[in-house]
């Protein structure tokens, strides 16, 4: 068996383009689709069809990966407009400008992310950005292992920079020479891309928030918003054919895959509401399932991670286990787990585990506490419960504290007054005064048009 991923940059997709998928899927593979941890989707064929179904989708204009991907699909929080809290600055189409603005596909995990919803954690990227109060600008948190612990850029970032942020960052650390910390990272990258930036006025804080609904059928508004989840974590390519007609028939332009393998289909007006649940129940797609089946992170494609979690579910629902408010992950920890709980296996047959749980079982941290280190898989149920009893033992009224990532300990000095052109924001490359003879470097304006500026910089 195998799979191909297809790229939804910021987890967007149009009905026409999951609909032309759903049909090369249907006629050249095995007519399924799984929704991607980063938001991307999954389309599985034999090894047989793996070639001509690589034609295929090429061939249509998708952008195609391996299982592994070489350029990770960039995942943001566009989906929560609306129907969760935002940023008051911070529109849809902030999102959307920023996904076209990047010509070259990174090869590191993006995160565009507003900190105030809570459908979409916000640290699983390697470079992060997060919405700031200042608008327009945003917080950019690293997280690479070759720079230690997670680390804040010590400026905000201008939001239409951002490509250009991430292809310097890239071509740094590709460059000859090695980078071994943030601070070199920040001396060289600053050294070759003069971008548009604000002081940080705000640490970035992220406060604690509950396992978010990423299925079911709600109101919002005069609109409705619609998640749907499938237990075998995989969607009929002749369901989602459906699915996408019915989003052409009603003007609904976008459809959303979430890290949760659920679609969210958004802004659907409310007189068409019982168009949606003459197509649910035509096609048997139940809604509203409890926090049991729900709330796990299960790794892309992996069948023996998603037979244990089906064990257990069973096993929960026998001993009358509560988990609202808990989240479950099977896999080993990374930077893209985002539950309170990891079941891990100690070896490919996934017969024993070590339970990790995060300090005071807060979502976005990532630091664990060990509960069990060595557990046979039949006891897996019992182990779990205990620790669920641990975790209710532990709840009080007050009020958690959020997790804040201060920015990196450079201060920011005044160094010297510049000249900076008025247009573009290039600044010049030599002292005042400037020569009459002078142009922009960047957009040819003459020397006129450049005004003298206090300069900042970071040491």
């Amino acid at each position: 068996m195998a799979y191909l991923r297809i790229s939804t940059p910021g987890g967007v997709v149009t009905p026409d383009e999951l609909q032309r998928l759903a049909s090369v899927s249907h006629q050249w593979a095995l007519g399924k689709m799984e929704v991607g941890f980063r938001q991307d989707l999954l389309i599985r064929c034999t090894d047989a069809q793996l070639p001509v179904l690589r034609q295929q989708l090429g061939g249509q204009g998708f952008s195609v990966e391996e299982a592994v991907p070489v350029h990770p699909n960039i995942v943001s929080s566009v989906v929560a407009q609306n129907i969760f809290p935002k940023v008051s600055w911070l529109r849809s189409g902030d999102y959307l400008d920023i996904l076209d603005s990047f010509d070259v596909k990174p090869r590191f995990k993006i995160n565009l992310i507003d900190p105030t919803q809570e459908l979409i954690r916000p640290l699983t990227g390697e470079v992060n950005f997060i919405a700031s109060p200042t608008p327009s600008f945003w917080y950019m948190a690293i997280n690479l292992p070759v720079l230690g612990a997670l680390k804040v850029w010590p400026e905000l970032v201008d939001g239409e920079q951002i490509a250009e942020w991430v292809k310097t960052i890239e071509n740094t650390l590709n460059a000859p020479g090695a980078i071994g910390s943030f601070e070199a990272l920040f001396q060289s990258v600053t050294s070759r891309f003069k971008g548009r930036t604000r002081r940080v006025r705000e640490e970035l804080r992220l406060t604690s928030k509950p396992y978010p609904h990423h299925e079911g059928i709600y109101r919002y508004d005069e609109r409705y918003w619609i998640g749907l989840y499938q237990r075998d974590n995989e969607f009929e390519a002749s369901f989602i054919g459906a699915l996408c007609q019915l989003c052409k028939d009603t003007k609904i332009g976008r459809l959303y895959p979430t890290p949760f393998k659920t679609f969210i289909v958004r802004d659907i007006p409310k007189e068409t509401i019982y168009q949606w649940e003459k197509l649910l129940g035509l096609w048997g797609i139940p809604t509203h399932y409890s926090s049991l089946e729900l709330n796990w992170q299960l790794p892309d494609a992996d069948a023996a991670a998603l037979r244990l979690k089906t064990e257990l579910v069973d096993a929960f629902e026998r001993t009358r286990i509560r988990t609202s408010s808990l989240s479950f992950s099977i896999g080993l920890r990374s930077a893209d787990t985002t539950s309170t709980i990891v079941i891990e296996p100690l070896s490919s047959e996934y017969e024993r585990f070590r339970i990790v749980h995060s300090p005071d079982f807060f979502i976005g941290n990532t630091d664990w506490e060990t509960f069990a280190a060595d557990v046979a898989r039949k006891n897996l149920p019992e182990v779990l419960r205990r620790l669920t009893q641990k975790y209710y033992e532990q709840l009080s009224t007050e009020k958690k504290a959020g997790l804040t990532r201060t920015t990196a300990t450079l201060k920011p000095i005044v160094t010297e007054k510049v000249m900076r052109c008025k247009h573009c924001l290039t600044v010049a490359n030599r002292p005042a005064p400037l020569s009459s003879s002078y142009v922009c470097p960047t957009c040819d304006a003459p020397a006129r048009d450049f005004v003298e500026v206090t300069w900042e910089t970071l040491t």
